[in-house]
């Protein structure tokens, strides 16, 4: 079974970074533990052969797990985002409420950017969230692909800041 591995530190945003590879849904375990209450997330998952239930399950794990701002990444994730959305609603009725995007047009390279350095979370998680994952769900490629940058974000970013504007 995968479990969450401890991978680096992105400095600007003082954020520990964590991948977790889950062959399945079923491997991704009902809580997750981060050293800081609160966490950003990187959901890569081809969900398009799973059914809302499966979602809402990693939705809720994710939620009670303490994710404040989640992209969803990969085939059918704008349903992914809105599974997520009506968990968090169920869940939570009153707020405060994580901050979710979908990215099915981005590449992953772009996402991964987009969750090591411009993930914020509402103003009231701000101080907690020190941590930022990258779930990948089926695809160790892509968990491969997010491992590599959050190993050295800097040299990361610096590449695909280059390769987009240069």
């Amino acid at each position: 079974m995968s479990e969450l591995c401890a991978i680096g530190r992105e400095e600007s945003t003082q954020r520990d970074l964590f991948i977790f590879d889950a062959p399945s849904p079923a491997d991704v375990p009902a809580t997750l533990t981060f050293p800081s209450r609160y966490f950003a997330c990187l959901l890569a998952w081809d969900a398009t052969s799973y059914s809302d239930t499966d979602i809402a399950a990693i939705a809720r794990t994710l939620l009670t797990s303490g994710c404040v701002y989640v992209c969803c990444w990969g085939p059918d994730c704008e349903r992914v985002h809105d599974v997520f959305d009506a968990e968090e609603a169920a869940l939570r009725p009153d707020g405060p409420f994580a901050i979710s995007t979908w990215h099915n047009n981005e590449t992953l390279a772009d996402v991964l950017w987009d969750v090591l350095f411009i993930a914020w979370p509402d103003d009231l998680f701000w101080g907690g969230c020190r941590s930022t994952a990258c779930i990948s769900i089926g695809e160790p490629a892509w968990a491969g692909e997010a491992r590599e940058a959050f190993l050295n974000p800097a040299a990361f970013s610096a590449r695909h800041l280059g390769e987009e504007h240069g």
